[in-house]
């Protein structure tokens, strides 16, 4: 039971509630077991992780200390040798000090990955664990994602700083997480539901995979806008000039230019032969000045999103899967990681065009930009009709991934099984996932067919907007194709509807009663669409139906909405004050009657959150406004 303590009395004390929980809807002995076994993963990756992570940040500092040494000792090396040997030996040992130097910054490099590779593993189980408490580390709230005036987004807590978003995210890239906001918004058909809830049985244990595909993920850390600039670039047209062969022999003309270079270093021509095919690489260049310029806009500041797709590309091509939807994403991508890692480097080597001195000593001799752009042009044509499909089966095995990652971590979690029934939703021990399982508490429901009514009736703060809100985050879970948190979950699938937090609005000139009406409008407007075989069965919950007005309008424009609701193609849920409802409606063969109900004992209000048949005749608004300080008789 749950007791409104003895902090909740009087105006005189700083107003409480305390809630003391001792119900046990679940067997929290079983559901303690499956906490502690995935908890103790999760502490042992962690540990793990970080004993690495230790381990390269000392080989880095070593690395940083030995690179400094090499450039000390090359300075001093080619010093000496130039005031003891003669030319020659000075450009060997400056050469081979060049070369050692190169090869500690790209050791130091690789250890540098290393560590944050093994750092973000770490942080990434460290969020597992926090999230296991009800914390959330991550700052993403998925509320940019959010479908202005939803059918049940907002009323369900599917969005925001304790949200169901915040519980199942696990993608790091901008299209992931959209994607994944999309699902949860959007109630899928029958068997894509089913491939999904497959494809997360077979990621669900792979962990060692799953993690690491996430932390590829996070290196990209660019916003969503450089990517959708270059999937803009990639179906422009085509730029004619860099696709006729006779100016693409143009690329050719440096090997002659070198060659005058080198006829005068060795003394055979003039410079003034080198200085005029500079300048004829100068006019080539003037001619494509323009379009790079253009191309290097629209891929410009991605390079580091690109490398981290091409990992994860590379990542879903080479792991071997049995499931027929995860091996249909991974045909469409099984030479995607080479050509996307090819994209990279031409977008980061056309870039070095930006440095004045790579663009006298090699930019201009070399016709770098005519050659790299060529490069980029080639590939765009190659590729143009494939990227936005590569891209798309990263974004939908990162939300595949967070699918997995939210049954891995719930053992107790379970896969929904679905029906074709026209409306159909069976229950059993249902929670909120978002609520920790010692103070979780679980109901049964069932509603069967079209044209039906369950009136919820209940005492303040007895649970009937909880139990609401957790039906539908479990109903949102079930038709994306998700686990549920229930230990029983069948249902046809529908769209669901809800009208829970109406709110005024100053800007709109809205009051909070209006509001509520535009709502009903809307859903009145969605269930008298015509019948199709594509349209879906609407469930619908009403929470405090027309609470703004009084207690007979309420009454009777709940009634009527009750029967015009009965003839269309849906079913629902209505809780509500208004006692005389439910009992009036008790002999329709539509309408169930349940309740949530709470007892006063020894002057402290008690809850226990059990659903119940019948309607509920226990009210504690007098008991509630004497213990504020309100003196009613």
């Amino acid at each position: 039971m749950c007791k409104l303590g003895p902090g909740f009395k009087s105006p005189e004390n700083t107003f409480k509630i305390f809630i003391l929980s001792d119900t046990k809807a679940r067997d929290n002995s079983y559901l303690f077991s499956n906490m502690l076994q995935t908890k103790s993963i999760f502490e042992e990756r962690l540990e793990k992780f970080k004993t690495e992570e230790n381990y390269y940040q000392k080989k880095y500092n070593q690395w940083a200390l030995l690179r400094g040494l090499i450039f000390i000792g090359g300075v001093a090396l080619c010093y000496l040798v130039n005031h003891y040997y003669s030319f020659e030996y000075t450009i060997l040992s400056f050469a081979a000090s060049i070369a050692f130097f190169f090869f500690s910054i790209n050791k130091h490099l690789r250890i540098k990955a290393l560590r944050d590779k093994f750092r973000n593993l770490a942080e990434l189980n460290k969020d597992e664990l926090s999230r296991l408490n009800g914390i959330f580390l991550r700052q993403e709230t998925g509320e940019e994602f959010a479908v202005k005036n939803h059918f049940y987004a907002f009323d369900i807590d599917l969005f925001g700083k304790h949200s169901l978003f915040k519980l199942v995210n696990r993608t790091r890239t901008y299209a992931g997480a959209k994607l994944l906001a999309e699902w949860l918004q959007n109630p899928s058909d029958y068997q894509e539901i089913l491939s999904r809830q497959n494809a997360v049985s077979e990621l669900k244990p792979l962990v060692d995979w799953r993690q690491d595909f996430e932390v590829s993920a996070t290196l990209s850390q660019e916003t969503h806008e450089p990517v959708d600039r270059l999937l803009e670039w990639v179906m422009k047209p085509e730029n004619e000039k860099i696709h006729s062969e006779k100016f693409r022999l143009l690329r050719y003309l440096p090997i002659l230019t070198l060659l005058l270079l080198a006829a005068w270093i060795s003394g055979f021509l003039k410079i003034g032969f080198f200085l005029v095919f500079l300048a004829i690489h100068g006019l080539i260049l003037r001619q494509i000045i323009h379009a790079v310029s253009q191309a290097i806009e629209d891929t410009n500041r991605i390079s580091g999103t690109l490398r981290a797709y091409a990992d994860l590309l590379e990542q879903i091509a080479d792991q071997s899967f049995q499931n027929e939807k995860l091996k249909s994403l991974q045909n469409k991508i099984l030479n995607a990681s080479p050509e996307v890692f090819k994209l990279e480097d031409i977008i980061r080597k056309l870039g070095n065009r930006t440095n004045p001195f790579f663009a006298l000593v090699a930019g201009v001799p070399l016709l770098w930009d005519l050659q790299y752009f060529i490069k980029l042009e080639d590939w765009r044509k190659k590729n143009r009709n494939f990227l936005k499909t590569w891209l798309d089966v990263v974004s939908e095995f990162e939300a595949l991934n967070s699918y997995a990652g939210l049954a891995f971590a719930n053992a107790d979690f379970i896969a929904p099984s679905l029906n074709d029934n026209a409306l159909n939703l069976n229950v059993k021990k249902m929670g909120h996932p978002l609520i920790h399982f010692e103070k979780r508490i679980t109901n049964d429901i069932s509603l069967n067919g079209i044209g039906k009514t369950i009136i919820i009736t209940g005492s303040n703060m007895s649970g009937k907007s909880t139990f609401l809100r957790t039906l539908g985050i479990n109903i949102s879970l079930a038709l994306s194709g998700a686990v549920v948190c229930a230990s029983a979950f069948n249902c046809s699938v529908f769209q669901l509807f809800t009208s829970m937090r109406t709110q005024d609005s100053l800007e709109e000139s809205t009051s909070s009663f209006y509001a509520e009406l535009k709502r009903l409008q809307q859903l009145i407007g969605l269930v008298s669409t015509p019948k199709s075989d594509e349209s879906l069965p609407v469930l619908y919950f009403l929470d405090e139906i027309l609470k703004g007005t009084n207690s007979k309008d309420r009454h009777s424009g709940a009634k009527a909405l009750i029967f015009q609701l009965h003839q269309t193609n849906s079913s629902g849920f209505i809780s509500t004050h208004d006692v005389e409802l439910g009992d009036e409606l008790e002999g329709s063969d539509f309408i169930e009657n349940l309740s949530f109900s709470s007892e006063v004992i020894n002057n402290q209000l008690i809850f226990d959150y059990t659903l119940r048949k019948g309607v509920c005749h226990s009210f504690n608004a007098s008991q509630l406004m004497k213990q504020i300080g309100i003196r009613i008789a």
